[in-house]
């Protein structure tokens, strides 16, 4: 038994310590992305602003890629908590709406999260673990759209959508607002205003 016990200590510190490990390989690619173009990104920028070797990197994560998948669930399910956090403190739809839509959009010329957005984009005809990250977090923002749109509806502050019509067109708008924002050609507040103002002729009950 005190054997088994001390087997046990061990390889709850063995895992701890590769928790730890790879969160750092995590923060340190957050970090190297906020600063540079994420094709420029190599494993060793990586392992060394984590003070890691090359080689223990990839011990946890097989690939750069699998790095920045990673890296990219990871600050989307940072950015889930909060947006579920946020918008579960206001009642009034249109307010939630424009929430979503703060929450939505880039922070600024060096949102990571936003640049590998784009870099998912731009690997969406292939199968790569960027493109199917992207698909798996997308739902989650489209469920929460819908969400406020139909409280929306159902508390006569918006009128009725066809979800198969306003949805893409609405998402194509963020999105290429998202991208103006960080290229430095439109401001935040600028584009939230922008798709508000698209929110509102569409959403707008009437009668």
């Amino acid at each position: 038994m005190p054997g088994e016990l001390r087997t046990t200590g061990r390889r709850g510190r063995t895992q701890e310590r590769g928790r730890r490990a790879r969160r750092r390989v995590l923060e340190a690619a957050l970090e190297i992305i906020a600063e540079r173009p994420v094709g420029e990104i190599q494993v060793q920028q990586i392992a060394q602003r984590a003070g890691m070797s090359p080689a223990r990197v990839l011990y946890y994560y097989r690939s750069r890629d699998h790095i920045l998948a990673e890296t990219f669930l990871w600050s989307e399910h940072e950015l889930a908590e909060r947006r579920s956090r946020e918008l579960a403190e206001v009642a009034d739809p249109a307010v939630r709406l424009e929430r979503y839509i703060r929450i939505y959009l880039p922070e600024g010329r060096h949102d990571v999260s936003w640049k590998l957005w784009l870099e998912a984009w731009l690997r969406s005809t292939s199968t790569s673990e960027m493109s199917r990250t992207a698909d798996a977090i997308d739902g989650g923002w489209t469920r929460d759209l819908v969400a406020i749109i139909e409280d929306g509806v159902a508390g006569g502050a918006f009128a009725a959508v066809r979800h198969e019509e306003f949805l893409p067109a609405f998402n194509a708008l963020l999105d290429g607002l998202a991208v103006h924002v960080l290229i430095g050609r439109l401001g935040r507040d600028q584009a939230v205003r922008a798709a508000l103002a698209e929110a509102a002729e569409k959403l707008t009950a009437t009668g």
